[in-house]
């Protein structure tokens, strides 16, 4: 996954929601604003709306050329949480938070594996399960048995993960996971039965402080 400067805006009440043909791409301009402020935001889709008028919506965009470009696809319903938008979300800030994440690790991990690249927990997690608790991460890589070694962070003793193969795993939790009744945030997977359930986390929630 590519890395982006993604930014989100919590809460966004769709107004002046209009669609009109964009001659250059033969498809649509989708624009809308906030309900309380003028602010433009755009993208280029089918003709269908995407977004309904008077609706919250978490917004997930980039900002190109002094243009609010909205991500559809980092873009949900403020009032109920959508795994795969939370997910990748999360997996896009993780990709920014990569080099730090990881030189911190190198620097701050001791272990004794002679093969393969290993990230302290909390890195890995920031990295690559902000769309959860660190909690529930640490249990589902652990109840799936993916590869780890003790070490010392600090001083102190933790495990670390086998960089390789975290991003399918946690593909593979978010893609399996159903939503406990009409909970909004609340779901439970096959992959992670020792948990009767775990909450996955709106668009806005999502940060490596927590």
């Amino acid at each position: 996954m590519r890395s982006r400067n993604l930014q989100t805006t919590p809460v966004v009440i769709v107004s002046n929601y209009r669609i009109t043909p964009d001659p250059g791409t033969g498809k649509f301009l989708h624009q809308f604003t906030p309900e309380t402020t003028s602010t433009v935001y755009q993208f280029i889709a089918n003709r269908e709306p995407v977004f309904t008028q008077g609706e919250r919506y978490n917004i997930g965009y980039d900002v190109e050329n002094g243009l609010n470009i909205v991500d559809v696809s980092a873009s949900a319903k403020a009032d109920e949480v959508d795994p795969l938008v939370s997910h990748n979300v999360a997996r896009i800030l993780g990709e920014q938070l990569r080099a730090v994440e990881t030189t911190k690790s190198d620097q701050r991990v001791v272990h004794s594996a002679n093969s393969g690249h290993y990230l302290g927990k909390k890195y890995a997690w920031r990295i690559y399960g902000m769309a959860v608790a660190k909690g529930t991460f640490y249990d589902y890589l652990e109840e799936i048995g993916h590869p780890s070694v003790p070490c010392t962070t600090e001083g102190s003793a933790s495990t670390a993960y086998l960089d390789a193969g975290i991003d399918t795993a946690m593909d593979n939790l978010i893609n399996s996971c159903s939503r406990m009744g009409s909970s909004s945030n609340r779901f439970s997977s096959p992959l992670l039965a020792s948990k009767g359930w775990f909450t996955i986390k709106g668009i806005s929630a999502i940060s490596d402080k927590k």
